[in-house]
């Protein structure tokens, strides 16, 4: 179906959100999540639309909110949703536009295919929203491809999925589930570019945790075999970026590939969240900032970008901004460990005891909360309180 419906030119502004799994397997559920990204990366190139970036999109996964809701939160006007079976060697995609100022359903339809078909139809679908976005909310300049299939071998893009979707964990099984995936798909496909850009993030970032010299020469290495395929990249730029950012401390070489990946993507909020966190490091705290307001027109729902913001104010000394921060990044993820901390840092630096002893006891993930009551004595030496700091050198 497709209805013709009068919106203002103004707000050519989509989110997608992630695409149910319709398959009878619950495990192919990277499959859906890949698609989902797949198409939010293919609208992004269409300039002058508005697309809200896969975390905050992803954001609203599993969740049962109106629609009208999420247009507000995210501050779009269109909404699609979506659903994906995956049978054998078959696909099927249900896509649907929703106006988010009523609710409306303005268009809608179902894709049957062959999987090698994949890249395709992706394109196909991404095509066909973009055109219906511009038939209903004014001109947008599309390209005749939105989607180039990276790879010929779906065995390879299957295994490239799957390592995406434990990559997007961010933590360090998932990273070390990436690596094996994406080891798997470069041995079936040497000349698939993106899973030698997803290994050198890997090995980066493990090798800066430990300053491993040599899982950060192998980020070197598949990085090297992964711009012999593919030299304008955006993924693989922002590789490189996080090796010579993370793992070298190049601060300069750093910023020039930050910003070569948002030069070929400005939509690509990780390489702009990366170049927020080189400029805190070097103390440009006025470019940080501008950064940081630019993600979140796009990115309005992310823990870490509130958490990086947080951290521009709380080094400028400004924990009052700091907190206001932290309290965003929390009330979005209450689990995340980074906003808890800093806000401990805070409270011992706005001298507020009370405030502090209550959080301390309220929230399991504080860090070390005794040895943080201890630092408050420590940095507020005159504050009242009753806590013994004779065990410190215990601690």
């Amino acid at each position: 179906m497709s209805n013709h419906l009068p919106m203002s030119s103004s707000n050519k502004s989509i989110a997608v959100l992630p695409f149910v799994n319709m398959s009878a397997d619950p495990e192919n559920e990277y499959f859906s999540d890949g698609i989902t990204e797949e198409i939010i990366n293919a609208l992004t190139t269409v300039k002058g639309l508005k697309v809200i970036a896969r975390t905050s999109s992803f954001a609203f996964k599993n969740k049962n909110i109106d629609v009208r809701t999420i247009g507000g939160q995210l501050g779009v006007s269109t909404v699609l949703e979506g659903s994906v079976r995956k049978f054998k060697k078959r696909v099927r995609i249900t896509a649907q536009l929703i106006s988010t100022n009523d609710g409306t359903h303005f268009w809608s339809k179902n894709f049957d295919r062959n999987l090698e078909d994949i890249f395709a139809l992706q394109d196909e679908i991404s095509l066909l929203i973009a055109d219906q976005i511009r038939e209903n909310f004014g001109h947008l300049n599309i390209q005749e491809h939105l989607i180039e299939a990276p790879t010929q071998n779906m065995e390879a893009y299957n295994l490239y999925l799957k390592g995406r979707y434990q990559h997007l964990m961010w933590d360090g099984p998932g990273i070390a589930n990436a690596v094996e995936l994406y080891e798997q798909c470069v041995a079936i496909d040497p000349s698939f570019a993106l899973p030698y850009f997803g290994l050198a993030y890997c090995y980066a970032m493990s090798g800066s945790w430990g300053n491993n010299k040599g899982l950060l020469q192998m980020s070197e290495e598949k990085l090297s075999k992964g711009f012999k395929l593919d030299k304008q990249s955006y993924v693989g730029n922002f590789s490189k970026a996080t090796l010579s950012f993370w793992g070298q401390w190049d601060f300069i070489k750093g910023q020039k590939y930050f910003l070569k990946a948002i030069e070929f993507n400005p939509s690509y909020t990780e390489a702009e969240e990366g170049l927020c966190e080189l400029y805190t490091a070097v103390g440009y705290f006025e470019k940080a900032h501008w950064h940081t307001d630019n993600i979140l027109k796009i990115n309005p729902l992310s823990p870490n970008h509130y958490f990086t913001k947080a951290n521009i104010h709380y080094l400028n000394e400004d924990y009052t901004k700091a907190l206001e921060c932290i309290e965003t990044s929390l009330s979005i993820n209450p689990g995340f460990t980074h906003p808890i901390a800093l806000k401990q840092l805070c409270l011992i630096l706005t001298k507020d005891y009370e405030k502090l002893n209550d959080f301390l006891d309220k929230t399991p993930l504080a860090e070390r909360p005794e040895e943080c009551r201890v630092l408050y004595k420590l940095v507020n030496p005159d504050d009242k309180i009753d806590v013994d700091i004779s065990r410190v050198s215990s601690m």
